[in-house]
């Protein structure tokens, strides 16, 4: 009997919570009520406040107002120790790994089990182990973090919060690097955490992960609670005009035929690269001026590495020519200055220096701009900060705030800010819009065509094949390290892409 009112209680409720950053109002008054077995989808715009929610919920942050309660219990003051004593894990959209420790010492990082006051390493291993097979993941668990492809990195994090069997699991945008079988994997496991009696609160900016998984959807903006509906209840429409205050007529831009001058030759020209210590081999490709092309394949193929190879991160043979150039370039700078910029994957550890503000960051690869002799003119770098912000329409439009400060979304969007100030001719994006929410998608998708119609060329990988249909105007696929097919027109389409990207597998 005591047991049955027990589970009765909500695991969590949150009453009328505040947060204010300075004069940001983050949090509005927000209500969340979390019942046993359930899964609420917490959808929201970039800045919508979902991630300050969490940190009120986990304990990073104090509500300013509101009250907490944890099965029915007050509290007077929630600490990262206390969240997770009731039983509270999250999986936060930037992950936390320490690169220089094994996948082990991650997931079992200040819950190390002893023997005879010692660390009892096998049993860590076998801990540990358990944790990644239960998400799906082959990854040895000695392996260092460092060395692990993002999607890799991601399933480490989600195995970190389930390892201690978890109440309530929040997971911020843990799909977003993940590979297609790794997806639905992850979807089941949370319905079946769901049907033990535990709960989830799923936050993901993928409508349809959010109707596969959910109960019920509740939807943030501006920091306020705007409502919560049953998931069988509403449509995705219905939750897209509540998150973004306006219903979207067409979730990509059209597309228009390459501008290609004749007799010009292509813009990018990349002949026989090979990258030393990744499986890129002999890769061939050209980019024609105005053109939008997208580079496909199963995760972990090279395509990423692919992009960093010709933005400079990586060392390569082979040749690389833009504009009477030749590479391939040995740094990320001698790439910049002959017009190729990258917008990295990870745009925590690659994008931004999250302390530095974001004026700070905007201006960074472009100081020659700004300044004279060595000395920074302040008057230009806030204007043209200001103008950059404005362009992007970065939340808050605070040059001054630290970048860490800043939701996702509005990282991203000051990573892209400070691409465009080099103005490249060759852009390259990783996987852009990975945790970025519709409105903010379709304006990336919205300059990528901007970009493209003013005769400059982007090339970009996406983990998300709707967006390679619906952008590219050629798509190449890759395979172990090398290009498998090349499609266009009609044949840009996913039933295509995927035979290819599986049948250069099989190779």
């Amino acid at each position: 009997m005591t047991h049955d009112s027990e589970t009765a209680l909500p695991l969590v409720e949150l009453r009328r919570v505040q947060k204010r950053f300075g004069g940001v109002r983050a949090l509005r008054g927000v209500d969340l009520t979390v019942p046993s077995g359930t899964v609420i989808g917490l959808a929201g715009e970039n800045g919508a406040g979902k991630s300050t929610l969490v940190k009120v919920l986990t304990g990073l942050y104090q509500p300013d107002e509101g009250e907490i309660a944890f099965r029915g219990v007050p509290q007077t003051k929630v600490t990262p120790a206390l969240s997770r004593h009731a039983g509270i894990a999250a999986v936060a959209q930037e992950l936390s790994l320490f690169d220089d420790l094994s996948v082990a010492q991650n997931i079992l990082l200040g819950q190390e089990p002893l023997r005879w006051g010692f660390v009892d390493r096998k049993e860590m291993i076998a801990r540990s182990r358990g944790a990644l097979e239960r998400v799906g993941a082959r990854i040895d668990p000695e392996e260092m973090i460092r060395d692990l492809a993002f999607a890799d990195r991601q399933l480490v994090e989600i195995s970190k919060a389930l390892v201690s069997d978890p109440s309530v699991l929040v997971l911020d945008e843990p799909t977003s690097g993940l590979r297609k079988a790794e997806v639905d994997h992850l979807l089941g496991l949370v319905r079946e955490i769901a049907d033990g009696g535990r709960s989830v609160i799923f936050i993901t900016h993928r409508m349809s992960e959010l109707f596969e998984v959910s109960d019920s959807i509740m939807v943030l903006k501006d920091g306020l609670t705007i409502g919560q509906l049953r998931t069988e209840e509403c449509t995705p429409d219905q939750i897209i005009t509540m998150m973004v205050g306006r219903q979207l007529e067409n979730a990509f831009p059209p597309k228009v035929n390459a501008s290609s001058d004749a007799g010009t030759g292509p813009l990018l020209s990349v002949a026989d690269l090979t990258v030393a210590g990744i499986p890129i081999r002999g890769v061939s490709l050209e980019l024609a001026h105005g053109e939008v092309l997208g580079i496909a394949g199963l995760a972990g193929n090279g395509q990423t590495e692919l992009l960093e190879a010709i933005a400079g991160l990586r060392k390569s043979t082979g040749e690389v020519r833009l504009a009477g150039a030749k590479g391939p370039f040995r740094s990320p700078r001698a790439a910049i200055d002959h017009g190729i910029s990258l917008v990295p994957e990870d745009r925590k550890r690659h994008g931004l220096v999250l302390p530095m503000t974001v004026r700070e960051n905007i201006l960074l690869p472009s100081l020659t701009l700004v300044s004279s002799g060595g000395v920074i003119k302040q008057k230009l770098s806030d204007e043209i900060a200001r103008k950059m912000i404005g362009e992007m329409q970065v939340r808050p439009p605070d040059g001054e705030l630290e970048a860490q400060a800043l939701s996702g979304g509005n990282q991203q969007k000051v990573v892209i800010a400070k691409t465009l100030l080099t103005k490249p001719r060759v852009y390259a994006f990783a996987d852009p819009t990975r945790g970025i929410d519709v409105g903010t998608k379709f304006e990336i998708f919205s300059l990528i065509r901007r970009l493209a119609s003013g005769g400059d060329g982007v090339i970009f990988v996406s983990t998300d094949l709707t967006e390679i249909v619906n952008l590219a105007d050629r798509v190449i696929v890759m395979s172990g390290g090398s290009i498998v097919a090349e499609l266009a027109g009609e044949a840009i389409n996913e039933a295509d892409i995927t035979r290819a990207a599986f049948a250069g597998s099989a190779v």
